[in-house]
């Protein structure tokens, strides 16, 4: 045989060995592709139908927001059966307040506060009368740790407002306040 000829069959071997391969390869990818989606199916039948002796937390923690989302969805239908509530301008006035103020141990600071909830429901009082202790605890925690110059002007002022505010809408939730209102606003120092 010619140098050619042995050049040309070697190619030929070479080219068959290739697609050989070629054919490996891809049975290689669907034979992984398949175990896979077994892997995945045997995964997805425990999950379904067995392991209930291992509670998953997360499942836990699922069910129960499935039914307290359920216990809000009845709770608005019974309020929607009710007759609604006529909304009014009301105030629930807070017993007058002393606070000492933080003044980094210079001398001692004083604010005096009378304050008014701006509400506009009837049952909100009741609700709101019933939470005072929490309503008084969030003021004491956070007027002790304000500054006399925290308070200066009218922004200080509108901070406060919205501050306390806020910290009493979480105190009663699900009840609402409106606004909050000073009646009297004091700061004393020495």
């Amino acid at each position: 045989m010619s140098d050619e000829m042995e050049d040309a069959l070697g190619e030929a071997e070479l080219v068959e060995g290739l697609e050989r391969k070629k054919v490996s390869g891809k049975k290689v990818v669907i034979i992984v592709a398949g175990l896979v989606v077994a892997l995945l199916t045997a995964v997805g039948a425990v999950t379904l139908f067995g392991g209930d002796d291992d509670v998953d937390p997360e499942d836990e923690a699922l069910e129960q927001m499935a039914e307290e989302a359920a216990a809000k969805r009845e709770n608005a239908q019974l309020e929607e059966d009710q007759p609604a509530e006529k909304l009014k301008l009301l105030f629930v006035e807070l017993p007058e307040q002393l606070y000492n103020l933080n003044t980094g141990g210079q001398g001692t600071s004083f604010l005096r506060v009378r304050i008014a909830l701006e509400i506009d429901r009837e049952s909100y009082r009741t609700d709101i009368e019933a939470k005072m202790p929490r309503i008084l605890d969030e003021f004491n925690a956070y007027m002790r740790e304000l500054r006399p110059e925290d308070l200066a002007g009218a922004a200080g002022i509108f901070r406060l407002k919205e501050e306390l505010l806020m910290r009493i809408n979480q105190a009663v939730a699900p009840t609402r306040v409106k606004d909050v209102l000073f009646q009297e606003f004091l700061v004393q120092g020495s």
